[in-house]
C-alpha cells in the first residue's frame, strides 16, 4: 500500500475551516475518519463530503461511495465528522476526498489522499515537495500571503440525483482523465431540480457556472453534451489561470 497526500498551497482553502484526513490501520483495514476544525472566532454551519473513489486498474472501471451530513462548528472547534473502511488487500487506486462548504456551498476546507497510486501521483506529490520547500525559503511576510490553505489539481465532484445524470458525470470524468485535463481549479457536476420533475446539468469551475443543459435518458445525447462540456470546461480552466497569472504579474 502507497499513500500520496496532496498538499500545493495557494490563498484558497483551509484557511477559515481546515478539513484533513486521518487514517488509522487496524490489520488488513484502514479506517477513515474526516475532521474538520474551525479557525475562525464565530461558529460556523458546515456541510461535508467523504467520498471513496476505487478505481479498478485491470477493468478501469470506477466505484464510488460518499458520505454527506450537516454540522456546526464553534469558535477553535474540531469535530470528528465521519467514518468509513477499506480493505488493504485492495490493489485498485483508492482516493480519498474530504470537502467541507458553508451554508451557501462555498468550498471552505478540502484534503484529498490517494492509495496505490500510479506514476502520476508519484510525479505531482514529487512537484508538490519541490513547492513546499520553495514557500519555506521565503520570508516570513511572503509565506504569511501565499501559504493560506491547499489547493489540489485534478478534482472532478459529482453530485447527481438520477441515473441519466451519473451516467453524464462518468462519460464527462472519463473524458476529463483521458485528456489529462488535471485543472488547478476544482470542476463540480451538478443535477439539480427544474420545471415538470425535469433535471438539468450544471457544470462549475471555481464557483462559476460554465455549462448548463437538460438531463434526457438517451446515450448518444449524454455524450455529445459530455464532449461539448469537455471542451467548454477545459477552455474555461486556460481562460481562468491565464487571468489569475495576469493578476498576480501586475
Amino acid at each position: 500500500m502507497v499513500l500520496f497526500t496532496d498538499f500545493a498551497f495557494s490563498q484558497v482553502y483551509n484557511t477559515s475551516v481546515e478539513a484533513k484526513i486521518n487514517l488509522q490501520q487496524y490489520g488488513d483495514v484502514i479506517q477513515i475518519t474526516g475532521s474538520a476544525l474551525n479557525k475562525t472566532s464565530s461558529s460556523q454551519s458546515l456541510r461535508y463530503i467523504l467520498s471513496v473513489i476505487k478505481n479498478d486498474t485491470k477493468s478501469s472501471n470506477s466505484s464510488k461511495n460518499d458520505q454527506t451530513g450537516r454540522f456546526v462548528l464553534d469558535l477553535g472547534e474540531k469535530k470528528n465528522l465521519s467514518t468509513t473502511t477499506i480493505n488493504t488487500n485492495e490493489k485498485d487506486r483508492i482516493i480519498i476526498l474530504l470537502l467541507v462548504y458553508d451554508e451557501k456551498d462555498k468550498l471552505l476546507g478540502m484534503d484529498r489522499i490517494v492509495v496505490n497510486g500510479n506514476e502520476e501521483d508519484e510525479k505531482l506529490e514529487l512537484e508538490e515537495n519541490k513547492q513546499k520547500e520553495q514557500i519555506l525559503n521565503v520570508s516570513p511576510d511572503a509565506t504569511q500571503k501565499e501559504n493560506d490553505g491547499v489547493t489540489l489539481r485534478g478534482i472532478v465532484i459529482e453530485e447527481t440525483k438520477t441515473k441519466p445524470g451519473r451516467d453524464f458525470y462518468k462519460m464527462f470524468y472519463s473524458l476529463y482523465s483521458a485528456n489529462n485535463v488535471n485543472g488547478e481549479e476544482i470542476v463540480t457536476v451538478k443535477e439539480v431540480l427544474a420545471l415538470n420533475n425535469n433535471t438539468k446539468i450544471e457544470i462549475y469551475v471555481a464557483n462559476e457556472k460554465v455549462v448548463e443543459f437538460f438531463v434526457t435518458p438517451q446515450n448518444e445525447y449524454l455524450k455529445k453534451m459530455s464532449e461539448t462540456s469537455i471542451r467548454t470546461v477545459y477552455w474555461y480552466l486556460q481562460k481562468y489561470k491565464q487571468n489569475k497569472n495576469l493578476k498576480k504579474y501586475y
